[in-house]
C-alpha cells in the first residue's frame, strides 16, 4: 500500500471533513499545507503567499502574528498553566466572564466557558432542558423538543448535530438524538416556501415556528436555536424582521431563545454581535472562532440572570462540565484578544470594507453570468454560482471546487459549500486587500475558451510544483 510522506514524515494525520483518498494525492497543493501566517496572509511550504479569505476556518479575525496575544500566554504559562473551575476557580475565568457581560451590555448575567462551539451549543440545549425540568410550573417538565432551521450548522456533537438533521448524518451517526424539530431556512434566494421576496412573503419563515409549536403543542417545546446568519448552509442572512419575529414567538410561548453566535460574533457581520440590539433578545448566547481568534481553544455559553436563577439550590446546580473549561491560559488568550478587537475598532472596519466588497462583487456580477446571488454582512458574504441566472441552476459541487482550486492557484484561499463562496476574511484587511479579492474572483469566474485555457495551464503549474516536493514512497 502506498503511504503519502511529507518531508519524510509518513502521513498517518486523519483530517476533520476530508475525503482523505482524494485529499492526499493533492498534499503540497497551493494553500493544503499551510507553514507560517502574518497578518491577513498565509504561507505554504513553498513560500507562496495567500490571502487568507476563510480567516482560517472563520476564526482568526485579528489575523496572524499577534505579539500580544503570544505574550498574554506565555505570561499566564509562567504564572498559572492550568486550573480547573470545578468547586474553584482562577482570576482569568472570572475576568473573561467579567468582560462577556460588559461587552454584551449586561443583558446576560452568567457565562460558562468552553474550548469550542460544539461544546457551548451542547451547554446550551443540556441548559435549557435542565431549566424547564426545574420549573416550578410543574407543566413545563415535560419541554424538551428544540426546534431549529433545517440545514443550520451547530457543530458535530451528538446533541448539536441533531439539530441540522441532515440525512447524511443520520445515515452515518444515526440514530440522532430525539426531541429535534425543524422548520425551513429563510432562504430567500431559493425561498422554500415558493414566494417571490420580503416583504411580500409575509415573513411565513418565521411563522413557520408558531405553527410547529401550535402542532407539537406548547407544552413539549422547550426553545428554538438559530445562527444569525447560517454559515455552512451558504450564507444565508435573513431580513432583520425575521429576527424580532421569532423572538416574540419564542416569548410568547415559553420557550428559551437560542442563538448561536459561534460564527459571527466579535465583528464579523460588521456590529460586536448580531444579536446585541434584537427585542427580544436571546436568553441563551453561544459564543467560539474569533473569541481568542484561533490562537487557543476557547468558546462561551452566556446566559440571563432569570435562566441562571433556575440552577440555584442543592441538587439544582448545572452538572455539565470538561477538563479544559475556563483554562486560564485560553481565557488570558481570550481577554487580550478581545481587547485587540474593541481597540481597534474591528466590526466597524468589518462593516465598511464588507460593504465596500460587497459592493465591488455586485459590480462584477452584471459581467460574470456564473453568479446567481450576492449575499451576507460586513465580511461574512457568500456567493452563490449557477449554470442558468433566471432559471437559478445550480452548480455542481464538483464544479465549484474546480474553481476553488483554480482561486488557490491565483492567490486567494475561500470557504465552499455546494455551489456557495464563501468570503470571512481577517476582520483586519483594508479596501486595497478587498481589491485584489475581486480581482482573483473576477479572473477566476471568467467562462470562454481562452479562460478555460489559461485555468488549465495555472493548474497544470500548480501540480507540477506540488508533486516536485511531495513524491510518494512505498512501503517495501
Amino acid at each position: 500500500m502506498a503511504v503519502k510522506k511529507y518531508n519524510g514524515v509518513p502521513y498517518h494525520l486523519w483530517n476533520p471533513f476530508t475525503v482523505m483518498d482524494e485529499f492526499l494525492p493533492f498534499l503540497g497543493f497551493g494553500p493544503l499545507v499551510i507553514t507560517r501566517g502574518q497578518g491577513p496572509y498565509v504561507f505554504n511550504d513553498r513560500g507562496k503567499r495567500y490571502i487568507n479569505g476563510l480567516s482560517s476556518l472563520w476564526n482568526v479575525a485579528v489575523g496572524h502574528g499577534r505579539e500580544e496575544i503570544v505574550e498574554a500566554a506565555a505570561k499566564q504559562m509562567r504564572e498559572l498553566a492550568y486550573a480547573s473551575c470545578f468547586r474553584q476557580t482562577h482570576p482569568k475565568a472570572i475576568e473573561l466572564a467579567a468582560k462577556l457581560v460588559q461587552i454584551t451590555s449586561g443583558h446576560f448575567g452568567h457565562v460558562y466557558l468552553a474550548s469550542n462551539g460544539s461544546e457551548a451549543v451542547e451547554t446550551a440545549l443540556k441548559m435549557t432542558r435542565q431549566y424547564h425540568r426545574q420549573s416550578p410550573n410543574t407543566g413545563d417538565h415535560g419541554r424538551y423538543k428544540i426546534i431549529s432551521l433545517r440545514g443550520s450548522y451547530h457543530g458535530v456533537s451528538h446533541g448539536a448535530l441533531s439539530t441540522s438533521g441532515q440525512e447524511r448524518d443520520a445515515a452515518k451517526f444515526g440514530p440522532l438524538v430525539p426531541g429535534f424539530l425543524r422548520i425551513e431556512p429563510p432562504y430567500c434566494y431559493r425561498c422554500p416556501y415558493g414566494k417571490d421576496g420580503y416583504p411580500e412573503c409575509g415573513l411565513e419563515c418565521a411563522l413557520a415556528l408558531e405553527k410547529t409549536i401550535q402542532s407539537e403543542g406548547a407544552e413539549s417545546v422547550a426553545a428554538f436555536i438559530m445562527e444569525p446568519v447560517m454559515g455552512v448552509m451558504g450564507i444565508i442572512d435573513p431580513p432583520e424582521e425575521f429576527y424580532r419575529c421569532v423572538g416574540e414567538i419564542c416569548r410568547r410561548h415559553g420557550l428559551i431563545f437560542i442563538v448561536d453566535e459561534v460564527t459571527t460574533g466579535f465583528g464579523r457581520t460588521g456590529k460586536l454581535f448580531v444579536s446585541e440590539d434584537w427585542n427580544p433578545g436571546p436568553d441563551i448566547l453561544c459564543l467560539g472562532k474569533a473569541i481568542s481568534s484561533g490562537y487557543l481553544p476557547l468558546a462561551a455559553t452566556l446566559a440571563t440572570g432569570a435562566v441562571y436563577q433556575r440552577f440555584n439550590g442543592r441538587g439544582n446546580q448545572f452538572d455539565h462540565g470538561s477538563t479544559a473549561s475556563g483554562h486560564p491560559v485560553c481565557a488570558a488568550v481570550g481577554l487580550e484578544n478581545i481587547d485587540i478587537i474593541t481597540r481597534e475598532n474591528m466590526p466597524e472596519n468589518a462593516a465598511i470594507v464588507g460593504a465596500y466588497l460587497k459592493s465591488s462583487l455586485k459590480a462584477v456580477m452584471n459581467s460574470r453570468r456564473l453568479i446567481g446571488d450576492i449575499r451576507g454582512k460586513g465580511l461574512m458574504i457568500g456567493i452563490e454560482l449557477v449554470k442558468d441566472r433566471e432559471k437559478k441552476t445550480p452548480l455542481t459541487e464538483k464544479e465549484t471546487f474546480n474553481i476553488v482550486l483554480d482561486i488557490a492557484t491565483l492567490g486567494l484561499v475561500v470557504y465552499y459549500s455546494n455551489n456557495v463562496l464563501g468570503l470571512l476574511p481577517p476582520l483586519i484587511i483594508k479596501k486595497d486587500i478587498a481589491d485584489r479579492i475581486v480581482e482573483i474572483l473576477d479572473k477566476a469566474l471568467n467562462t470562454g475558451i481562452t479562460a478555460d485555457i489559461t485555468r488549465k495551464a495555472r493548474m497544470a503549474k500548480e501540480l507540477a510544483a506540488s508533486r516536485l516536493s511531495l513524491p510518494l514512497h512505498k512501503k517495501r
